[in-house]
Formats: C-alpha cells, sequence, structure tokens
C-alpha cells in the first residue's frame, strides 16, 4: 500500500528502523495477508510530530498505535521498550537485544528495513524447525494474554505448544486465576474461548 511504504520510507530516513513480531512470523508461516505492522525505531525521533496528521494512541507499554490505509501499526520508541528497560541495558544493540526481549520464540527475530537485514536468535531456529511454540523472555506484563495467545496461536496456525511454555503459562493461571475473557475482550474485542475451554487446554497431558 502506497501511503504505508511512504511512511516507512520517510521513517529511515530519519532513523534505523526495524519490522519485527507477526508480520515476519506469518512469512516464514507462508501467510503473505498483510494487516498488522509492528515497527521500532532505533533512536529517539518525534513520533506526535511524525504522526501529525494522523489519529494515534499510546498503549500501556509506551507504542504508538495509529492506521494508514487499512494496515494498522504498532510504532515503538526502542528508549520506551518495556522489556528491554527491564533488562536495564544501556549500551546495546537493538538487532541483539530485541529478539531476546520478545515472549513467544516466533517472534525472536527483526528485520532492518535500513539494512535488508534479518537478525534472529537460535529460538527462531529453533521454532522454524519443529514448529513449536516456546518463550524466550519470560519476564511479560500481561501474563494473562500470554496464556490466551499460546493457546490462539497453537490453534491458528497449527503449531504445538512445547512442555516448557506449558508449564509456565499453568502456573501463571494457577497462582493468578486470570480472568482470561476479560483479557481476549480487551485485546481482541471479543470472547474467542470460554474461561473453561482454556483451563482444560492448559492441562498438558
Amino acid at each position: 500500500e502506497g501511503e504505508a511504504f511512504d511512511f516507512i520510507k520517510g521513517l529511515t530516513l530519519e532513523t534505523n528502523v526495524y519490522l519485527f513480531s507477526g508480520i515476519i512470523r506469518n512469512y516464514f508461516l507462508h501467510n503473505y495477508l498483510i494487516r498488522d505492522v509492528d515497527l521500532v525505531v532505533g533512536t529517539s525521533v518525534d513520533i506526535p510530530k511524525i504522526l501529525k496528521d494522523s489519529t494515534f494512541s499510546v498503549n500501556s507499554f509506551g507504542g504508538y498505535k495509529f492506521e494508514l490505509g487499512s494496515k494498522k501499526f504498532d510504532l515503538w520508541v526502542v528508549e520506551n521498550t518495556w522489556a528491554l528497560n527491564v533488562e536495564k541495558k544501556i549500551d546495546w544493540k537493538l538487532f541483539s537485544y530485541l529478539p531476546k526481549s520478545v515472549f513467544f520464540n516466533f517472534s525472536s527475530i527483526i528485520y532492518s528495513i535500513n539494512d535488508k537485514k534479518f537478525y534472529y536468535t537460535e529460538d527462531f531456529l529453533k521454532f522454524l524447525k519443529t514448529r513449536e511454540i516456546d518463550y524466550v523472555f519470560r519476564e511479560n506484563l500481561k501474563k494473562d494474554l500470554c496464556i490466551v495467545n499460546s493457546i490462539y496461536y497453537s490453534e491458528k496456525y497449527s503449531l504445538t505448544i512445547s512442555p516448557r511454555l506449558y508449564r509456565l503459562i499453568n502456573r501463571w493461571q494457577k497462582k493468578y486465576k486470570f480472568d482470561l475473557e476479560k483479557a481476549q475482550l480487551k485485546h481482541f474485542g471479543e470472547v474467542l474461548y470460554s474461561q473453561g475451554y482454556l483451563e482444560k487446554k492448559l492441562v498438558y497431558n
């Protein structure tokens, strides 16, 4: 789409821009329908100024949400990236640490638009080989959504869930007793799975 392409191209003239998350995962799963675009910029830029002609909001992780044409964007300024702040890395290279800061292994890869190059971890390579969902960086502000998404992605893309991930999300649900229907409503705008269904799916045999 021209509008989205022009926006990204203009952004690369000001800073290093990296593509990550679902769009890359879907590419490697041979799903080429693009609705959501996740970008992170490597140095601080004036995002509100850049988005002055667009309606945008700021999410709970400090990312900017907006739309261009039919594409939904999440744009992150790296200083505000929560997981990296938890790690308290100051002198680091974005392409080294961002793939290690994600929850799911299928997100453990970024693409530098400026350099036209992928940066990834062994976790991502293992995912491609096994098609098994696992976690990379376990600290997360939205544990309830991680639980829901583990089931959601496994069913949507016909992927298996690793025993290691099963143990973690089971432990979380037993400890925190999340309202998983509420988490779905907030994220998807609807309830895809009942609480009972998800809790049954969390039982690993």
